[in-house]
């Protein structure tokens, strides 16, 4: 739980869904052109993850089962996503959550920059790093954090951990490679049930 910040100033300063895919294809256009290597790099994963985006948003479906949970939501929870447009893994996941807002009105959802202000990450730390994406399930009634998710789902962890005990023989492309065929095969169902499961405890 966090209580030091006051989640209600990061959910005014966040932006929609629409709004976040707009952000991010300016500064994915607007990198490319950077004489900076370091942002050109980051404009290109952007520029990628654009494409995985609009892919995600036409082909991701969720189950009736997952709806059908959605709709029994009694209460209104405010979804706050921390995020950065060039974040392979926020590319596959921030698009479930939209489709997970959409089913009920009782759900909205903002995304806010990570790099915007790193005072909120800094409070949702995973291992001591940064990791990306992170969703913040809020009472909208009262501010208040009721759970929170992040960065990957379940199943991602064993590639994680293989990485990090043996990078020269798993290499980080590797680990890249493994974690987008997951993402491929999956198709946003476990993201979900995760989420939706933290949801209705």
């Amino acid at each position: 739980m966090v209580n030091s910040i006051k989640l209600e100033n990061y959910w005014d300063k966040g932006v929609s869904y629409d709004e976040y895919k707009d952000i991010i294809e300016i500064q994915a256009k607007e990198g490319i052109l950077s004489e900076n290597a370091d942002i050109k790099k980051l404009a290109e994963y952007t520029r990628l993850n654009l494409s995985r985006i609009n892919r995600n948003d036409k082909s991701i479906v969720l189950e009736e089962s997952i709806i059908s949970s959605l709709k029994k939501i009694s209460h209104r929870i405010h979804i706050l996503v921390i995020s950065e447009g060039w974040c392979g893994d926020a590319a596959q996941i921030v698009p479930v959550i939209n489709k997970i807002s959409e089913v009920s009105e009782k759900l909205e959802m903002r995304i806010f920059f990570r790099d915007q202000d790193e005072l909120l990450i800094n409070h949702y730390l995973t291992n001591g790093g940064k990791a990306i994406p992170i969703v913040i399930f809020i009472d909208a009634e009262t501010s208040k954090e009721i759970t929170h998710w992040g960065p990957r789902p379940k199943p991602c962890a064993p590639f994680l951990k293989k990485y990090k005990t043996d990078p020269e023989n798993y290499t980080h492309d590797d680990f890249a490679k493994d974690i987008q065929g997951f993402y491929n095969k999956d198709k946003g169902r476990t993201i979900s049930q995760e989420l939706v499961e933290m949801i209705l405890r």
